[in-house]
């Protein structure tokens, strides 16, 4: 059967008897109407009890935690003296949940996302109580108008790709959206927390999910759990440029620890120069030649590809 198409069946029948605990962890920077927008949801359309959400404000200042302590009294906030990333903030949350709560499941939760479901992690919770082998879920998400925009992906060779199709089942995936990642607390007991070296931000999720695959564990997407998601509203708040150093730095190492020689060596030296020349029309469309135009700044890019290429390796092979 096709990886795109496959499907995860192998349950046992379950029904709950005691809700395991829940750490919601939310990592916000600078952007205070969609993480309160993200909070008053996550509160009202909850119909699961036994969770605690963590707040980590890595906006630098504290200035949006002090105002979650005030609005929000069911939120545990942790506040960052500096800007640090993604995997750095979440991994302070985490710890602080297993210090504090002890928690079963992880779920790492974008602060710009929107819950619409009430049954959502009720469900979640069902499809992972039901197979020890599942040890990462992801689910549905949509963009604000209602259209598909992530339901998890598969790793074709030098390819990271997402699942095209509109879902509405259980299946396997080789990774899923940080923006929505689910995690059992057997498999942050054997691989760990997030990968820093990916810091700030970028492909720590999908490097994290293949982690738990190689330790024996399933990623699954749970396709009738749907969430908003108001998707690169973060990162687009960064420099262009600026991201785009994160973005070949973090794609150099991520070739180099997950995808085999021949599939990194494709993708760090034609696929990513292509990506510093070319840019998409539109970021839906497919990868035909058609559908990209050169990019105004290319030798600029080029040189930014250069200059990570050079320092990525060195950066993965000091931290390996």
């Amino acid at each position: 059967m096709p990886a795109r198409i496959r499907k995860f069946r192998d349950y046992k029948r379950y029904k709950m008897k005691k809700q395991p605990k829940v750490a919601i962890i939310i990592a916000t920077f600078n952007q205070e109407k969609l993480l309160f927008k993200n909070l008053e949801t996550l509160k009202k359309r909850t119909g699961y009890k036994n969770y605690k959400v963590y707040l980590v404000d890595d906006s630098g200042n504290g200035k949006i935690g002090k105002l979650v302590q005030e609005k929000f009294k069911f939120v545990d906030v942790t506040i960052n003296k500096e800007n640090i990333g993604f995997s750095r903030s979440n991994n302070i949350g985490i710890k602080k949940a297993i210090n504090n709560y002890n928690p079963d499941y992880f779920l790492l939760l974008n602060d710009d996302t929107e819950v619409i479901q009430r049954n959502w992690l009720n469900k979640m919770i069902e499809v992972g109580e039901r197979n020890e082998k599942i040890g990462i879920l992801g689910c549905k998400l949509v963009y604000p108008g209602g259209n598909l925009q992530n339901i998890g992906g598969y790793i074709r060779k030098w390819e990271i790709v997402k699942e095209l199709e509109d879902r509405e089942d259980i299946f396997e995936v080789d990774h899923v959206m940080g923006a929505f990642m689910m995690i059992k607390r057997a498999v942050i007991e054997r691989i760990g927390l997030l990968n820093e070296i990916y810091s700030p931000y970028l492909l720590e999720d999908t490097d994290y999910c293949l982690s738990a695959k190689k330790n024996g564990f399933k990623v699954v997407s749970v396709g009738n759990v749907k969430i908003i998601h108001n998707k690169g509203k973060s990162i687009d708040s960064q420099k262009d440029k600026k991201m785009l150093v994160v973005r070949f730095k973090n794609d150099i190492i991520f070739s180099l620890r997950n995808l085999g020689v021949t599939n990194a060596l494709f993708r760090i030296f034609v696929y990513l120069p292509l990506v510093a020349i070319f840019k998409k029309k539109d970021d839906e469309a497919e990868l035909k030649f058609r559908n990209f135009v050169l990019r105004k700044d290319f030798l600029i890019n080029l040189g930014i590809y250069l200059f990570s290429l050079i320092n990525s390796p060195i950066k993965y092979l000091l931290k390996k």
